[in-house]
């Protein structure tokens, strides 16, 4: 029996509404929450992602400013628009969109945002908070969201198996920090573990790896080393998903958060397939072997409409509250 989908889309309609008043009672009392967005780049999903954003906040009530420094922008000058930003009392929260320009530290310009404005919960201090307090306003939101995904699914948590693949600071750890709060008994799993044993013990997996994306690029710069006369031709990557239907213990509660911008198949010379207008034909997949495993699975997201409606809410409610506490 296939696994039953789970909504997103739902859940953040429902969040969502329940913010309309409280957006509408600040709005009133001069105190309209907005969403300051920096973007420092040139790609293409950041800005498709600004886009849709601006619209989200527009569409309920949040005022929203893109701040575009440039996509060759040194380190001072972003720091010196997020000093403007913190300085700013109409702005209620701050995000950095990714990538950064070359030369940037991810980490040093997370720390310059006023831990108050932080609109995403990756500041180190509100990590520590959530590390030491199990305090989760502001969170950092796929991973929030991801978790409220498995809450509404299974509320009691108490003692079940909960499997996180990825490591990363603003998704994998603080999904299993929010998952022991919930007294879940939690693993990590990352790139030097053995995925298929410890996904098959799993009642619950949050998958946030981005895998097969690492491994395109690690393949695609030893091919192009290759074709400059530097190195050995690589033999051709794996770009299956990480997570396949055999791995899954059935009946599990799967939340696939991964994101992969690779191309949707090689050669048998190991090169990307083009499309018809002579370039990559990419993709974006998760981490997750969907058609698979949800014949599996007990309950898992669908690629459209899972956990990414879900995050955007909680973005929207780490910006709310900013503006509440201001």
């Amino acid at each position: 029996m296939a696994a039953e989908l789970i909504d997103g889309n739902a859940v953040a309609a429902e969040m969502l509404n329940e913010l309309k008043p409280k957006i509408a009672e600040l709005t009133a009392a001069g105190k309209q929450p907005h969403l300051a967005a920096i973007r420092a780049n040139n790609d293409a999903g950041s800005g498709w992602y600004a886009k849709a954003q601006a619209g989200h906040c527009e569409e309920h009530g949040v005022r929203y400013t893109l701040k575009e420094p440039g996509a060759d922008a040194s380190e001072a000058e972003i720091i010196k628009v997020i000093n403007e930003l913190n300085n700013d009392p109409s702005v209620s929260a701050i995000l950095l969109h990714l990538p950064l320009p070359s030369g940037c530290d991810y980490l040093k310009l997370v720390n310059a945002i006023a831990p108050e404005k932080d609109a995403e919960g990756v500041h180190p201090q509100n990590l520590g908070a959530l590390l030491a307090t199990g305090n989760s306003d502001p969170a950092p939101c796929t991973a929030i969201g991801a978790v409220e995904l498995v809450k509404r699914i299974r509320p009691d948590l108490n003692g079940a198996k909960a499997l996180v693949l990825g490591r990363s600071a603003i998704v994998g750890k603080p999904a299993a920090l929010l998952l022991l709060n919930l007294n879940a008994s939690v693993m990590i799993g990352h790139s030097r573990s053995d995925v298929a044993a410890l996904c098959r013990e799993a009642d619950v997996i949050i998958a946030a790896t981005g895998a097969a994306a690492v491994i395109w690029s690690r393949y695609k710069r030893a091919l192009d080393n290759y074709k400059a006369g530097k190195g050995e031709k690589p033999a051709p990557c794996d770009l299956t998903p990480l997570v396949k239907a055999d791995m899954v213990k059935p009946g599990a509660i799967i939340v696939d958060v991964g994101v992969n911008h690779i191309p949707k198949a090689l050669d048998e010379n190991g090169e990307p397939v083009l499309n018809d207008k002579g370039k990559v034909a990419m993709q974006y997949a998760g981490d997750v072997d969907f058609e698979a495993a949800k014949e599996i699975a007990g309950h898992i997201t669908s690629p459209k409409g899972g956990s990414g409606p879900v995050t955007n809410a909680f973005l929207l409610r780490n910006t709310v509250n900013a503006a509440a506490r201001m």
